[in-house]
């Protein structure tokens, strides 16, 4: 029983000091910029004057879906190949479960690759026409 109250108790404190830390974010969201004259500017002021600003093209929305497929297939990629190297770990001499988790992370590479060249080229493409 002493170790259940020990373990709520951590996880209590663990929870409360979680809140703090999540909380600093949103102090820092109100910032303002410090290289300016007065101090009194906020920072998007400053990035736009040094050209940090987003811009809003039709060809930087379509690079932000495309980046955030290509994120979302990486994701995918690395979930197979943990999923095969679980597979491939507790297969316990089963030479079936084995063949097919090294099937599995051999096809999780290529589509890797495949995520990559296209990612490549996609950017290669912005880059010519942006």
């Amino acid at each position: 029983m002493l170790k259940k109250t020990n373990i709520i108790k951590f996880l209590i404190v663990f929870i409360f000091f979680g809140g703090f830390l999540n909380i600093q974010p949103l102090l820092a969201a109100g910032l303002k910029d410090g290289f300016s004259a007065t101090g009194t500017g906020e920072l998007s002021t400053f990035a736009q004057a040094s050209g940090y600003s987003t811009p809003q093209t039709p060809e930087y929305y379509v690079g932000l879906v495309l980046n955030t497929i290509f994120a979302l297939l990486g994701i995918i990629a690395v979930s197979l190949f943990f999923y095969s190297g679980f597979t491939w770990m507790t297969a316990r001499g089963n030479e079936e479960k084995v063949t097919k988790a090294k099937e599995n992370f051999i096809n999780a590479i290529i589509g890797l690759i495949i995520i990559i060249a296209s990612y490549a080229i996609t950017t290669f493409i912005l880059k010519i026409f942006v």
